[in-house]
């Protein structure tokens, strides 16, 4: 499913008649833990209490393609689009949901962070429900290669994702990958400058492009 955003959409109806289609498994589980951290910055490094319980649940996943590929990764909140470029072109490429909490969820509050590859999002807070993994369900599940798809969400935020396969990509100085110039030539100057140039950045969430 194509996450609600005009940049999104086009990026998808785009792309959708030009990358060669191939099918992408996401499979995944959660982990959860709890540590301790200090109540207050002024603790840092004193080793000191008193101390807070911190609960972390972890979705830990793969992206996995017949192909070798890579993608971008998209954090949509209401106010800003957030994306970043994976850095490896691979078979499989790990995914990973992962939610931060204070045991007992003082303030009803929790923080929303995602990425692959290796590459990550900013952290987001979201309201946290009685458990955390109920924030969201990613996976298992199949879309294709070329395809916007929507990976985790929550009421207020979207994780999605695009894998492009490797055929179409040239991986460049210091593992920033480009589409190869003839399948970027045919895009609007918006998809093209996010497909061939940066390895992230953000938009505002109602844009209907990236550029200035």
């Amino acid at each position: 499913m194509v996450p609600d955003n005009p940049f999104l959409r086009s990026l998808d109806s785009s792309l959708s008649e030009l990358i060669p289609s191939e099918p992408v498994e996401v499979f995944g589980e959660w982990s959860a833990k709890t540590r301790k951290t200090y109540r207050s910055e002024k603790q840092n490094g004193s080793g000191v209490g008193p101390f807070l319980d911190v609960e972390d649940r972890r979705w830990l996943g793969t992206l996995n393609c017949r192909t070798a590929a890579s993608g971008i990764v998209f954090l949509l909140t209401a106010t800003k689009v957030y994306w970043v470029k994976a850095p490896t072109i691979a078979l499989t490429l790990p995914v990973e949901v992962s939610l931060h909490a204070y045991a007992g969820y003082a303030g009803d509050k929790a923080t929303f962070t995602a990425g692959m590859g290796g590459a990550g999002l900013p952290g987001i807070p979201v309201a946290a429900p009685t458990r955390l993994d109920e924030v969201c369900a990613p996976g298992p599940m199949t879309f294709t290669t070329g395809r916007v798809f929507t990976l985790a969400q929550t009421d207020s935020i979207a994780f999605a994702a695009i894998v492009l396969p490797g055929i179409v990509l040239k991986m460049g100085r210091k593992h920033l990958w480009r589409l190869r110039d003839e399948v970027a030539s045919s895009l609007t100057p918006d998809i093209r400058d996010l497909l061939t140039r940066r390895r992230s950045g953000d938009f505002d969430t109602g844009r209907d492009g990236i550029c200035p």
